[in-house]
């Protein structure tokens, strides 16, 4: 304490104020104790390494001592009790929030094993709602009325039986075939000529 005393004023001369914490600490990096009046023991908290090991044992059997296991291990490791209680206490606490830690490293390293079936889902949903929004060119309005249906709404327009093209030879069933066909062409050639001449014969009378 002499040691560490001495170099704490001379450090505070040389900066022209008290030291903190943190200026103890680098004094006393800086100016460790000599083997004459230091074993070489590194501490931690005030603890030393042969009590730490103590108290890490007992910990691995049972995080939780009762209190009169605190009493006994201060005993054995030259610390106080509520030392004792306050290094199992910060010992639980970094024990949680490692293993909280590690789940949340693992569910990142499950999230990253995975990437397609992610984007395979997330293609699936844009599809879904491009399929929903958008209606094929090809697919007729069911909402627009037909051709058929507005002739028959508007009474101006000629029906459909009127606009229906007239049935062809093919149509018309021939019982004598090719002859009778012929034969019925020039009757008809006949008849037209014969109504001609009759209203020629009328106009020159």
């Amino acid at each position: 304490q002499l040691w560490l005393k001495a170099h704490y004023i001379e450090a505070e001369k040389l900066r022209g104020r008290p030291l903190g914490a943190v200026g103890k600490y680098r004094v006393r990096r800086k100016f460790p104790l000599p083997r004459s009046i230091w074993d070489g023991e590194e501490t931690s908290y005030c603890f030393k390494e042969k009590s730490r090991s103590v108290l890490r044992e007992w910990y691995t059997h049972n995080p939780y001592p009762s209190p009169r296991e605190k009493r006994e291990l201060a005993e054995a490791t030259g610390l106080t009790t509520t030392q004792v209680s306050n290094w199992f206490k910060n010992r639980r606490q970094r024990d949680r929030a490692a293993e909280a830690k590690e789940r949340e490293n693992n569910e990142n390293s499950n999230n990253n094993h995975n990437p397609l079936s992610s984007s395979m889902n997330g293609n699936k949903t844009l599809l879904g709602s491009s399929d929903d929004d958008k209606t094929p060119s090809g697919t007729p309005d069911h909402t627009s009325p037909s051709p058929a249906l507005l002739l028959c709404q508007n009474p101006g327009l000629p029906s459909l039986h009127g606009l229906a093209p007239p049935p062809g030879p093919s149509a018309i069933p021939v019982p004598g075939g090719a002859d009778s066909v012929h034969h019925h062409h020039s009757v008809h050639h006949d008849t037209i000529l014969n109504s001609m001449s009759s209203n020629l014969v009328d106009l020159g009378s």
